[in-house]
């Protein structure tokens, strides 16, 4: 008896507890509420109904979970520039190398991919909406040839592009619209190779290198042949009216057509006389011999700079050296505040790739054009900054190779 006295007086409240209470205690709700943009189902509603509130319940669930994903996911990386390429002859003209993230290295002329607006250098950062920087290269190429003919590629610039030598005075020798042929494709259907005239703004520089641009609009040039030891041979009338070449020996060869007849001879003359100056004095190596007088800061828009480890000829030992690449040649400092180089390296003709000497991870190779000339070795503190310098390289050695 005693416990079940006990255990009433616990069980009911007394005066003294509900005198505690605060006279605006709030009492517990009748139903929760729905959340904000569910419907609520009257208890009358009928099948139909309730599954069109179903439907708009789940709708409303997964849009706030995509919101949420999208809080806590990172942005995608800006890009610099949008390019559209579309598929020519089963190709669409452009190599890329690398891997998380790819860089275009090398773009062929007179395909798709050198009139989109690619250029050498370029991180592609999405393909058709896809992000592809975190992806390897084989996932880029599968995906750019997924089947679509059309690639819609967003880009981020890392480097420069190619300007004329000569900037002191820019006052050209000559410039105008010439027709240069292309590069032999196969199109698919015809029964031979076909190579195209294509339309190109010239401009022959005080530094005796012949330039070609899409058009006289255009600040960055496509090409550029040095004229020494060029000649300039005219050509029978044949498919092209006022066509002529400018060749050498062991050299590319510019196939060429004016649109008159005085303006072919006006060519011939001012090429001719380049080519001789060429021969009497080396305008690119006195430009490189001065620029190496020079502090890396004072090299004007270079194609790529910072420091490098080079490994050594004689001690075989590897240097911290402060790097300058332009017009594919490459500038050596001690350090960044240095006020002359201590060399330079001229890579016309030469080809770079990875390599993995010395057990450094992050190495590249630059490979002569000949047996002769020096072999380098050089690794850098990263990946990215690894490919960041094979893509410069490459864009700049690439873009001068036609010098032959």
């Amino acid at each position: 008896m005693m416990m079940k006295r006990e255990w009433s007086e616990v069980s009911e409240p007394s005066p003294r507890t509900e005198a505690h209470l605060p006279p605006t205690w709030p009492s517990p709700p009748t139903h929760t509420p729905a959340p904000k943009g569910v419907d609520t189902v009257p208890p009358e509603a009928s099948l139909a109904q309730r599954l069109e509130v179903l439907l708009r319940t789940m709708m409303v669930v997964w849009c706030e979970g995509e919101r949420a994903a999208r809080s806590v996911r990172p942005p995608d990386p800006e890009s610099d520039k949008t390019v559209t390429v579309s598929r020519e002859s089963g190709e669409f003209g452009f190599r890329i190398h690398g891997s998380r993230p790819v860089v275009v290295s090398a773009i062929e002329s007179d395909t798709p991919a050198e009139t989109s607006g690619l250029e050498v250098g370029d991180i592609i950062l999405n393909i058709n909406g896809s992000n592809v920087l975190d992806s390897s290269h084989s996932e880029v190429v599968r995906l750019a040839h997924a089947g679509c003919d059309t690639l819609r590629l967003e880009v981020a610039r890392t480097c420069d592009v190619l300007t004329p030598l000569v900037t002191q005075d820019p006052t050209p020798f000559s410039a105008g619209y010439l027709y240069k042929l292309g590069s032999a494709h196969h199109t698919p259907g015809a029964p031979a190779i076909v190579r195209k005239w294509h339309r190109r703004w010239f401009v022959l520089q005080k530094d005796h290198c012949l330039y070609y641009y899409k058009s006289e609009m255009e600040q960055h040039p496509l090409g550029a042949v040095h004229l020494l030891d060029y000649s300039v041979h005219a050509l029978a009338e044949g498919a092209k009216p006022f066509s002529f070449t400018v060749a050498k020996f062991g050299g590319m060869t510019l196939h060429l057509a004016a649109h008159s007849e005085d303006a072919r001879n006006k060519w011939g003359q001012v090429i001719t006389q380049a080519a001789a100056e060429a021969a009497q004095k080396d305008e690119l190596l006195d430009i490189s011999l001065r620029r190496a007088q020079q502090a890396p800061a004072c090299i004007v828009a270079p194609d790529c700079f910072g420091f490098l480890y080079k490994l050594g000829a004689r001690w075989h030992q590897w240097k911290r050296r402060y790097c300058v690449l332009k017009d594919a040649s490459l500038f050596l400092y001690h350090e960044a505040e240095s006020q002359q180089a201590i060399g330079v390296v001229h890579l016309h003709g030469y080809r770079v790739q990875s390599t993995s000497i010395g057990g450094k991870k992050h190495a590249f190779e630059l490979l002569p054009p000949e047996p002769r000339f020096r072999h380098f070795y050089f690794y850098s503190e990263s990946d990215s900054d690894k490919k960041r310098w094979l893509a410069a390289l490459e864009y700049s050695i690439d873009r001068w190779i036609k010098v032959g």
